[in-house]
């Protein structure tokens, strides 16, 4: 489509459907359960749960979002919006032994399950050991890998002995999206078979526990605990939260929209541009992080990528790649599919403000000389680093205010659209185009590219349709396979596929708001490594396989996550990943988490941004206590 069609097409088509929504739905007002509005809070569930009455997490298989806030815990979270490090099961952080073979773990006492049973050292104990033995649960590569051995000093002392020095196992209990569920020993210890167990209906370590459930997946039922002051989200700060969370999947942006309108969704995770331009115009309750542009909450610690099953040819060579990555305008991509509300990031880390600080701003000059090889001796630079300032243009021509300097608003600049640099990269490798101009494959076939993309991660999938029109036109037949959750994240574990629209840590590019990287690389080191229609349950589903990677790795993760090594190592994580664009890393994270504030109030926003937005995390535990009932019924 030209510039700005494939927006006016978008919008026109969201309008037709909200007024579908509106004209074809009798009412959202009904609910489905009957409990007092006013003491409900209702959350977007995101998506329909595929296996709603599988509570058993540590089973790669199960629904997560939400329900790890509500019913599961873990030793040790890091607010993604402050960089706050709480303490929750556990008192106080870890501590090591000189060697950082060792690391105690001191519990709270005071804690309880749901069903009245103390949580203890045993259960601390039971879980690590019971992950061990237990194939294809997650955790169970790393806990086989490091642990050699767990005991229990006290009641609420643990001692971890490892295989090797490990100065980062904390890492794996102190949950950014999630982190090692603890297990209830009492429950576990008479299961048979931990991996297919249900865990249904949960014991609960959280403040919440589960009193109803839609056997098709599409809505869940918490209420607080009687006893929510013996829970590490109760402790931590000390408020009691909704009585009910009411967690329901409308279906796609229109319904969501309609509920919000009418009141019958108090916070939903994400919305397309026109879908969230028309809530809040007709429900002026709703708001999301900003007041005004760009609106959308931009620091999530996430960015969004398209990945390659690099097993499967041609993706498994490095000028292919490059080709795809030129022959996007990434300008294009932000402002057409997703209102040009976010940052572009050529690195795989999002362009937060904190990342931006020690890595994207400070890899700017390697970035404006790297270089690659087009041809035999001709070489071409492929960083744009005038993206920012475009993207203001196009901002201010769109009647928005733009402040603060443009690589602070939009990142520090992407890859050039260069479709004729990407035609020289393709045919040194036997590819041509056929006479009708579309490209064939170095066998003579068509190239087909199918994108697998899931529709209720809304900006994965407009990046999704966004790619296959930019590289239709550059003549490539592009597919894509729309997928609920549940699938999608199988195809991508097994390596079920050719391209993905995704996010997160699948090519190395999950974050949090700290300097060391090896957390969130440390899976695409070979050990981990699983072939193509394996699960890939420890992370890399594009089979990335590299000695670079692994003695870079090794390196990262025999210091300390403080030495000051570790940024140089980092950086030369992203210089690695850059030169051989194992994925191709788009947009930093957008969020137009919105709210409505006719029944609760106080949830996190620009003005007061005392926690993270993101409530389907674990650390969403901790923001659901202080919203605030408007004392409307």
């Amino acid at each position: 489509m030209s510039k700005g069609k494939a927006r006016k097409f978008l919008t026109s088509l969201f309008v037709l459907l909200f007024s579908v929504v509106l004209v074809g739905e009798v009412s959202f007002a009904q609910l489905p359960v009957d409990i007092p509005r006013n003491e409900t809070l209702i959350l977007d569930q995101i998506f329909r749960y595929g296996l709603p009455r599988n509570f058993n997490l540590w089973n790669p298989n199960a629904a997560n979002p939400t329900r790890q806030g509500l019913v599961f815990d873990t030793l040790w979270y890091i607010d993604q919006q402050t960089g706050k490090w709480i303490n929750a099961l556990a008192k106080e952080p870890p501590t090591y032994n000189k060697d950082y073979t060792e690391m105690t773990v001191k519990l709270r006492d005071g804690i309880y399950w749901s069903d009245g049973v103390k949580f203890t050292a045993d259960d601390v104990v039971f879980t690590i050991q019971n992950i061990k033995k237990t194939p294809g649960m997650l955790w169970n590569a790393q806990f086989d890998l490091y642990v050699d051995s767990v005991r229990k000093v006290d009641d609420f002392t643990v001692v971890i002995k490892l295989k090797e020095p490990y100065p980062r196992f904390d890492s794996l209990f102190t949950s950014r999206y999630n982190a090692c569920y603890i297990q209830p020993k009492h429950v576990f210890e008479k299961v048979e078979d931990p991996l297919r167990f249900t865990f249904y209906p949960p014991v609960s370590l959280g403040a919440y526990v589960l009193k109803d459930s839609d056997p098709a997946g599409y809505w869940e039922l918490y209420e607080r605990r009687k006893d929510w002051s013996r829970t590490s989200t109760g402790i931590v700060t000390k408020k009691p939260g909704p009585r009910y969370v009411l967690t329901i999947f409308y279906g796609p942006n229109e319904k969501k929209v309609a509920a919000m309108i009418q009141h019958n969704l108090d916070v939903l995770m994400d919305l397309d541009i026109e879908a969230f331009q028309t809530l809040i115009k007709r429900n002026s309750y709703a708001r999301s992080w900003y007041k005004d542009f760009p609106w959308a909450w931009g620091d999530e610690i996430d960015h969004r990528f398209f990945g390659f099953n690099l097993e499967k040819a041609p993706y498994n060579i490095k000028d292919v790649r490059w080709a795809l990555a030129l022959a996007l305008d990434i300008v294009k991509l932000n402002t057409d599919y997703i209102g040009g509300v976010t940052r572009v990031t050529p690195i795989p880390q999002p362009a937060t403000s904190f990342h931006m600080k020690y890595y994207h701003k400070p890899l700017l000059p390697w970035l404006r000389d790297f270089k690659i090889e087009v041809a035999n001796n001709e070489y071409f630079k492929p960083f744009d680093a005038s993206v920012p300032e475009r993207l203001v243009k196009w901002a201010k021509d769109q009647g928005y205010t733009v402040s603060g300097k443009p690589q602070d608003v939009f990142g520090v600049g992407w890859w050039k659209y260069a479709p004729e640099v990407s035609e020289k990269l393709l045919t040194k490798h036997g590819f041509k185009r056929g006479k009708d101009g579309k490209w064939l494959l170095p066998d003579g076939t068509p190239w087909k590219i199918p994108i697998i993309a899931c529709p209720d991660e809304v900006d994965v999938f407009r990046l999704a349709i966004g790619a296959a029109d930019q590289w239709k036109k550059f003549g490539i037949d592009v597919t894509i396979e729309s997928l609920e959750r549940d699938p999608y994240y199988v195809k991508q574990r097994m390596g079920d596929f050719v391209c993905t629209s995704s996010w997160g840590m699948a090519d190395g590019g999950g974050a949090s708001a700290i300097i060391d990287k090896w957390p969130f690389a440390y899976f695409l080191h070979s050990d981990y490594y699983v072939p193509t229609g394996q699960s890939a349950n420890a992370g890399n589903s594009l089979r990335i396989k590299s000695k670079e990677v692994d003695n870079l790795l090794e390196k990262m993760g025999a210091l300390s996550p403080n030495d000051p090594k570790i940024l140089e190592l980092g950086r030369d994580w992203m210089k690695l990943f850059v030169e051989n664009m194992w994925g191709i890393p788009t947009l930093s994270f957008k969020k137009f988490v919105t709210v409505d504030n006719y029944y609760w109030t106080n949830f996190p926003t620009a003005e007061n941004p005392y926690g993270q937005p993101c409530y389907w995390f674990m650390g969403g535990r901790f923001i659901l206590p202080n919203m605030r009932q408007t004392g409307r019924k």
